[in-house]
């Protein structure tokens, strides 16, 4: 019983890492080492549970309607900062900077998760800080992978208001900056919320690479050169795509 249920669960991952369009039976006999006869009958017994569906014309086999809610379910369960965390403090051991874990709600940045550096002189937010989206790093992040109509519509509603003389408040220039965020996958905010604060900031995805975050490392503007930012950056980038993986995204 226990091998049936193995073998079952193996032909489940290898019709999960396979293409779109399924596979045939002797190519996932041939990856599980199986006979296939043996194969047919875990497939049939899938199909009949609706985990396998079958092609009727191609005669290949790919995962049922079933396999996809149990996977929904899994992931719905996942907490975001409890996966992230791991790895916010890998990144604030390496950078000795605060590291901030930031979410979209009700069209501001909000904070769900962070790591203090023990730095005498750093940034202090607290969790569940809500930030203005179009002059900081984390919110640049996550306007700039929105829907274009769902971005203008929260734009509309928040407007650009000024905080500094960095502050970006030409609809225009805002546009070309999210644009070059999307472009080099990260967003810098240099004192264009508060003066004297920068920050690094890169995507989080989901298991369907949809950007559901924004993890940043924020610091004081005189400690967040060019120089550092780039000892900095490839570190973030490597966690905010090792969150990301760890939330099942395989791109």
């Amino acid at each position: 019983m226990m091998q049936s249920v193995d073998r079952a669960l193996a032909i489940l991952l290898v019709l999960a890492r396979g293409p779109e369009a399924g596979l045939p039976l002797a190519e996932i006999s041939r990856a599980l080492g199986l006979n296939q006869s043996t194969c047919h009958h875990l497939l049939a017994t899938l199909k009949a549970r609706r985990f396998v569906e079958q092609d009727p014309v191609s005669r290949r086999y790919r995962l049922g309607i079933k396999a996809v809610e149990v996977g929904q379910a899994a992931v719905q369960q996942v907490d975001l900062a409890r996966v992230a965390l791991p790895h916010m403090e890998q990144l604030m051991r390496a950078a000795q900077e605060n590291v901030n874990l930031v979410i979209l709600e009700d069209d501001s940045a909000v904070y769900v998760a962070q790591v203090p550096c023990d730095r005498t002189v750093r940034m202090f937010t607290r969790i569940g800080e809500r930030a203005p989206l179009h002059c900081t790093g984390v919110g640049k992040v996550l306007l700039a992978y929105l829907p274009a109509a769902e971005r203008a519509a929260i734009l509309a509603r928040t407007g650009l208001k000024r905080f500094t003389p960095a502050t970006i408040c030409d609809p225009a220039a805002l546009a070309a900056e999210l644009e070059k965020v999307k472009a080099q996958g990260y967003a810098l905010d240099r004192e264009e919320r508060e003066r004297d604060v920068a920050c690094l900031a890169a995507p989080v995805r989901d298991y369907r690479g949809r950007v559901v975050a924004a993890l940043s490392v924020s610091a004081p503007a005189s400690r967040l050169g060019p120089a550092r930012q780039a000892e900095i950056l490839p570190r973030l980038l490597e966690k905010a795509a090792a969150i990301a993986r760890d939330l099942g995204w395989n791109g």
